[in-house]
């Protein structure tokens, strides 16, 4: 959004709260009380938090500002670039400050940009956080680094060169982890620990990262997997039909807004094509999903060309709009083996941590996956599928 335009909303926002205050009794507050009555919605992605403000972009690409005085409900759960409902009383504009009250909950992720509605179970599964670890997954065995140390940053790069990937794209991925854990230090932990010391606070992480970084919401997990795997997923066929782009606008101003960029025209065409949503239908049934997904991957002529280094992804089912329902890979991660072991690389979210996460099995990640987006309570969406390279589960 236009800072100029954020400010005057901002000031006409503090003039209206004046103005009414100081008139009393006028039909128009009458009215006004009245339309502040009706409970409206609106669903969107954060773009901005402050400590007096909510902005978010909904899929019209229109972005409105919601500001309070007191934090409302929901807002310390919430992080740029989730997907949000937002509950308000008043009236909502383009132009004209928010004057009336709200609530926001979070829908999904920043990086599992289109859960439907209603997808977090919190009263079975306590407070789930906008992203990171939740309490269903348990495995005292499973250990992960937030990568902050030299150490297992240089093992990391071995591991990665022995996978095949070039070292400049190792440094491109190992600088964007630095970059993050240098911005937000509180949100990570040295060495490796168990999942249950999991404790990263979205809007604490943003209050840090803004200031900083104003205009770049960070690297997401799609982002960083591409970011290794650039050379190894093709698309061989690019006339394919394509939904709204909406589902990348988050990803695609990222590369746009990021300090250093490293990624060619030909790369992020590529990634827009590969991450591209599916239309498909509002069958609830999960292999009819995934017939649909393996079609989609073959009409598009997709190929994973590295065995050493694998492609992970969480593919949702999208019925919030019921006219354009579409699949699209939610959550994404490289993973490789070592020692009897399978190691787990992804970016929780925009503005959550890199993990680095050793499980005994592709089984064993597959079910951690579940116990943070298999969450749909409503019985309108299909079950995520999971696909590691073309493999899908």
């Amino acid at each position: 959004m236009n800072k100029k335009i954020l400010m005057l909303s901002v000031i006409l926002a503090l003039s209206v709260s004046v103005i009414v205050g100081c008139s009393k009794g006028t039909v128009q507050e009458e009215t006004e009380a009245s339309l502040n009555t009706m409970q409206s919605e609106v669903t969107g992605k954060v773009e901005e938090i402050k400590d007096f403000m909510l902005i978010i972009t909904d899929d019209d690409n229109v972005s409105y500002s919601f500001t309070f005085e007191e934090k409302p409900e929901g807002l310390d759960k919430i992080a740029v670039g989730d997907r949000v409902l937002v509950t308000y009383t008043g009236t909502l504009s383009e132009v004209d400050p928010f004057t009336g009250k709200f609530t926001v909950r979070a829908l999904s992720s920043g990086c599992s940009d289109h859960s439907e509605e209603n997808s977090s179970d919190k009263k079975q599964n306590g407070d789930l956080r906008s992203s990171g670890i939740t309490d269903p997954y348990v495995n005292p065995e499973v250990k992960f680094s937030n990568l902050t140390s030299y150490e297992d940053q240089s093992e990391l790069g071995k591991d990665l060169v022995k996978a095949g990937i070039k070292e400049s794209y190792i440094k491109d991925y190992i600088n964007y982890v630095n970059v993050y854990n240098e911005t937000a230090p509180e949100s990570v932990l040295d060495g490796w620990n168990t999942l249950d010391k999991v404790n990263y606070d979205p809007y604490e992480i943003n209050d840090v990262w803004v200031q900083k970084y104003p205009d770049f919401v960070g690297v997401c997990c799609r982002m960083a997997a591409f970011t290794l795997l650039r050379d190894d997923i093709l698309i061989n066929n690019t006339d394919f039909q394509k939904p709204s782009m909406n589902a990348l606008t988050f990803d695609n101003y990222s590369f746009e807004m990021m300090p250093t960029k490293y990624m060619t025209d030909e790369n992020l065409k590529a990634f827009e094509n590969f991450y591209a949503p599916i239309p498909t239908s509002t069958s609830t049934d999960k292999e009819v999903q995934k017939k649909v997904l393996e079609q989609a991957l073959k009409e598009r002529g997709i190929e994973f060309n590295n065995s050493n280094l694998k492609f992970i992804g969480m593919v949702g089912h999208d019925t919030v709009d019921e006219s354009n329902p579409f699949l699209f890979i939610e959550h994404a991660g490289v993973i490789y083996e070592k020692n009897g072991s399978v190691y787990l690389l992804e970016k929780l979210a925009f503005q959550e941590p890199y993990q680095w996460i050793e499980f005994p099995s592709e089984e064993e990640i597959i079910k951690y996956f579940e116990s943070k987006y298999n969450l749909d309570s409503t019985g309108r969406i299909a079950e995520p599928i999971y696909m590691i390279n073309d493999k899908l589960f």
